[in-house]
């Protein structure tokens, strides 16, 4: 027997289903422009369906004109390794500051975390000129690094938060055994600190992913440019044809998508451990 939606989940479900539409129409708008040449976008509504096959020449042209290729490996090699870095250098931070207790281990806490408190656009000058004294301008090293420093403070905060609500009794039968205190580090915390690693990977290379204004700012040969500044020069170039920029959004959004559907299965769970943080 069919069980009867009562008003309210009705109100519910078609307030979903509205939403889900919200949501998809600019995602199906950008297909429909991905797949159109520039001549069939220019004389066609952007919501009607293409007349002509366009995307195996907006992607050729993508890669030949933009080189987004280049920029798409720069921008993946920073965000795999400052995301990597930032795990495991917060995390022992985060270890230290929880268990080991050294003096003034709080305010040593707030000292880093302050740096999600201020807007980047504080220190983005002296960023810019240390960069240019100290020869990171313009550099890979000096991507890696200010991203790497960027991410730690809210890495640190949520392996702290996860540390803290950790049992002890774990790590005292540990020490029992002989465990030093990198042992439980390595063989208990971290193990178990999955999920939480899990939405730090999926939140800091996203963000480093999307960044736009340190890579602005902080780089400028193709090499070293990330891609979603090859994306916001992609308008000045070539008359910025709404097809290949679309195509490019689509091609840039290949590695997140597919981060986020990997990690789905851990993305609940470690989200509820943030969310019960704050």
């Amino acid at each position: 027997m069919k069980k009867k939606l009562s008003s309210s989940m009705l109100i519910i479900y078609t307030a979903l289903v509205l939403l889900a539409i919200i949501w998809i129409l600019p995602i199906a708008a950008s297909l429909l422009a991905a797949f159109k040449t520039p001549a069939d976008f220019g004389s066609h509504k952007f919501y009607q369906f293409p007349t002509s096959f366009g995307l195996i020449g907006n992607l050729r042209d993508i890669f030949e004109v933009y080189r987004l290729h280049d920029h798409f490996l720069s921008s993946m090699y920073y965000s795999m390794v400052a995301t990597f870095l930032a795990i495991i250098f917060s995390s022992m931070a985060a270890y230290s500051l929880i268990r080991l207790k050294p003096r003034f281990s709080f305010l040593l806490f707030i000292i880093i975390y302050s740096g999600t408190i201020f807007p980047f656009q504080m220190y983005l000058i002296p960023l810019y000129k240390t960069f240019n004294n100290l020869g990171l301008y313009n550099t890979r090293l000096g991507m890696i690094l200010v991203y790497t420093a960027l991410v730690i403070p809210f890495s640190l905060f949520v392996y702290r938060g996860f540390f803290t609500t950790m049992p002890r009794s774990i790590e005292e039968a540990a020490i029992i055994d002989g465990c030093s205190s990198t042992g439980i580090y390595l063989k208990i915390c971290m193990p178990q600190a999955f999920a939480p690693t899990a939405v730090i990977a999926l939140f800091q290379m996203t963000w480093i992913w999307n960044d736009l204004l340190f890579g602005m700012i902080l780089s400028k040969s193709v090499a070293i440019r990330p891609i979603m500044v090859a994306m916001a020069t992609m308008a000045g170039i070539g008359g910025g044809s709404i097809p290949r920029q679309m195509t490019g959004v689509l091609f840039t959004s290949i590695p997140t998508v597919i981060l986020f559907i990997s990690l789905q299965k851990y993305f609940i769970a470690g989200n509820s451990t943030v969310s019960s943080l704050k």
